[in-house]
């Protein structure tokens, strides 16, 4: 005896074409929003890096701020002294402003060759090159 199988076909069924352009669909979308995401347009706004130049004085021994953008505050600013065998920290307070200056032989405690560098906190990115200075006594 030969069994005959009804077929269920279901006609209201999406095709595989379509079924794939949904797919690449969907798949492009989350793409587009991953890279709005990572580059900064949508999301926690991002701090930026300010800029503040400096004018070192090996002879005078200081470093002076030459122009820095606005509101600028110290206290987010980690000026870090190091020598061969230590570190020193110095915390200033206040707004950064033209003409503020860094005496390295009464604001720290290091001798020797010292390298100064300053290192914006919130974005934890440098400010300009480190500077060395020697025989500070």
């Amino acid at each position: 005896m030969k069994m005959q199988r009804k077929r269920n076909l279901n006609r209201n069924a999406v095709s595989a074409v379509i079924g794939v352009i949904i797919m690449v669909a969907i798949t492009i979308a989350m793409a587009a929003v991953a890279y709005a995401y990572f580059t900064g347009m949508i999301g926690e706004s991002k701090t930026e890096t300010p800029v503040i130049s400096f004018v070192p004085s090996a002879s005078e021994k200081t470093i002076q701020v030459a122009s820095a953008d606005a509101d600028i505050n110290w206290n987010d600013i980690n000026i870090t002294f190091t020598n061969a065998t230590s570190y020193d920290y110095l915390e200033k307070t206040g707004l950064v402003s033209a003409g503020d200056t860094i005496y390295l032989e009464s604001d720290q405690t290091l001798t020797g060759t010292v390298t100064v560098s300053f290192l914006h906190v919130p974005t934890n990115t440098l400010i300009g090159d480190p500077y060395i200075f020697e025989n500070i006594s």
